[in-house]
């Protein structure tokens, strides 16, 4: 009988286990697409640090704007700041989502009287902000405020000029179509008004005379209202003017049963010199009265020429 080597002798094969459905579950969890599984856990791991940063409290400092409720009669006649810097604290995601309508600071004062007041801003200034959001503080963390009675004063109004008129022409007068115009506003600030201007009125390459219509009245202080804040401007232009002296130019007296003494003077008229180059002293006569001397010219020169003066300034009346 031959013999067999121990090495040759094939050893029966072993059939491998059948895995369990508890193996396959844990090999497809941790074992199959692990580097996917892998990017998944460190994408999920990134998104939850993100989230958790946005829910953690911050503090920032935003810009806020101040709204005052006053009393009815009462106006605030300095200047407080319009806005201020205030510290607020909640999650990043809420501050950012914050626009300007919604930095509104509002204080109410309305029932506070005329006079200085200094505002504690922490005690005064109401912000709506979403839950979560708090006030940390106010940056400045008072401010002043004067409060004045609300008054209404007539202040005359005054026409701006700019430029001048064509050469050998001359403004001869300027009036505005009302004297005065009513402005409302905090007493001291209104009481300071001593006249207001209307915007520039050109005078530019005119020769005659015009009406500027519906010009704004200018007003810089802005606490100070106008209750008609517009008026027409009537610019007189003219022929430039000049002065001439006329001797033996007859006086009468204003009462035809009164003689005057003397009964002639030296007079000098002011006008456009083509008018008083072509006047002589017997087509006008100065009239005295209570009233002073007066100059009486033809109808068709009224208006054109003027008095500048007399020689002597004063006249007898004799009955």
């Amino acid at each position: 009988m031959p013999f067999q080597d121990v090495d040759e002798i094939d050893e029966p094969t072993v059939a491998a286990p059948v895995p369990s459905r508890l193996d396959k579950l844990v090999r497809k969890i941790f074992v199959e697409d692990w580097s996917l599984k892998l990017l998944s856990l460190a994408i999920a791991i990134v998104l939850w640090l993100v989230v958790t940063g946005q829910n953690q409290p911050v503090t920032a400092h935003l810009n806020v704007q101040l709204n005052f409720i006053r009393p009815p009669a009462l106006e605030i006649s300095n200047d407080p700041p319009r806005t201020v810097d205030v510290m607020l604290t909640g999650s990043r995601n809420k501050l950012d989502d914050l626009t300007t309508l919604d930095l509104v600071a509002t204080i109410d004062i309305s029932d506070q009287h005329a006079g200085e007041r200094v505002l504690r801003l922490a005690d005064k200034a109401q912000i709506p902000l979403p839950q979560g959001v708090k006030v940390d503080g106010f940056q400045p963390s008072a401010i002043p405020v004067r409060l004045e009675p609300i008054v209404e004063r007539q202040v005359p109004i005054e026409a701006k000029l700019e430029g001048k008129p064509a050469d050998g022409y001359e403004v001869y007068s300027v009036r505005t179509s009302k004297g005065s115009v009513t402005t409302r506003g905090p007493e001291s600030r209104v009481l300071a008004l001593q006249k207001v201007q209307t915007e520039s009125v050109w005078l530019s390459g005119h020769k005659d005379s015009f009406t500027a219509t519906n010009v704004a009245i200018e007003l810089p202080d802005t606490k100070v209202d106008l209750t008609d804040p517009v008026v027409n401007v009537d610019v007189e232009i003219g022929e430039h003017r000049t002065e001439k002296t006329f001797s033996g130019v007859a006086v009468v007296a204003a009462d035809d049963d009164s003689k005057v003494q003397p009964s002639a003077a030296s007079v000098t008229l002011l006008g456009p010199a083509s008018l008083l180059a072509t006047l002589k002293a017997d087509e006008f006569k100065i009239v005295a009265g209570k009233d002073g001397p007066q100059l009486e010219l033809p109808p068709a020169l009224n208006g054109k020429i003027s008095l500048k003066s007399t020689q002597p300034g004063k006249f007898t009346l004799v009955k």
